[in-house]
């Protein structure tokens, strides 16, 4: 038996018109502005701000899947951000969840005074309504967005848009997946003796995410100060200082701006030799 691709098979599907029994679900204009709370709401169409959403997408598709893969987004100001009913409406049982579609968002988790942070960024996917403890470990979330951020609401009507393609499912579901092996590397991190291998792998590892390259290294656009290093590490904070001061002054990893870091491959190698 062969089964067919879902996505190939709706090639040959008819497209239904007006006078379809099912009509298509009603997409809003990426023009309109719309009251969201206290924060200005827009809709967008998701695959002219992040392509790689589309997935593996027959070509023939591709623009029918751009047309209905629309989503509100919502902008959050620099500072503490705590999600509530009234910022995030609705029920979020059938939500997929929220896309950082740019800025950066540190989630805190604080276990017994104990606390660790993870980094949150473009094409990561947040659920913080399910947020919950376990039964005899009281724990604590927080959020905080480092950079003005933008997120997309993935929302009930976005996810019967999307399921008409189930690349753009899979792609979702890398995406959860991939934060989950970026806390694992987190975690390999923390576990080594040396301050500059932790801070060193810590700035490779978030290069790898969201860096570019450039012909003097790589540039990362993150605006993250040195207690979110100190949390991201597990070091104390005089010490993520000394460590930087020491790799900005051997040429590995040098502060351009308050949000610009380059990265120098060559100068580890240099200083290994």
């Amino acid at each position: 038996m062969v089964f067919a691709r879902a996505d190939e098979h709706a090639r040959s599907m008819p497209v239904r018109t007006s006078r379809s029994r099912i009509p298509a679900p009603a997409v809003p204009s990426p023009a309109r502005l719309q009251a969201f709370g206290r924060r200005p709401i827009e809709a967008v169409r998701l695959p002219d701000i992040d392509p790689s959403l589309l997935g593996s997408i027959p070509a023939p598709l591709v623009a029918a899947a751009r047309e209905q893969l629309v989503a509100r987004t919502v902008r959050l100001d620099a500072g503490p951000w705590k999600p509530r009913p009234s910022e995030l409406e609705g029920d979020f049982r059938d939500w997929l969840g929220l896309l950082v579609v740019d800025g950066l968002i540190v989630r805190s988790v604080d276990v017994e005074g104990l606390r660790c942070c993870e980094l949150l960024g473009p094409g990561d996917i947040l659920r913080p309504w399910d947020e919950d403890g376990g039964v005899t470990l009281v724990t604590q979330a927080s959020w905080r967005v480092l950079e003005d951020a933008k997120l997309a609401l993935l929302d009930q009507a976005f996810a019967r848009r999307a399921c008409r393609w189930p690349s753009v499912t899979v792609e979702l579901l890398r995406r959860t997946m991939s934060r989950s092996r970026s806390l694992s590397i987190s975690l390999a991190i923390t576990q080594s003796r040396r301050a500059d291998v932790r801070v060193r792998d810590l700035f490779w590892h978030l290069a790898d995410r969201w860096g570019r390259v450039a012909p003097q290294g790589v540039i990362l656009t993150a605006n993250v100060t040195h207690s979110v290093i100190s949390q991201l590490t597990g070091l104390r904070r005089p010490t993520v200082s000394l460590t930087l001061a020491e790799l900005e002054r051997a040429g590995e990893i040098v502060r351009t701006s308050k949000d610009t870091w380059l990265i120098n491959p060559g100068a580890s190698d240099r200083r290994v030799a």
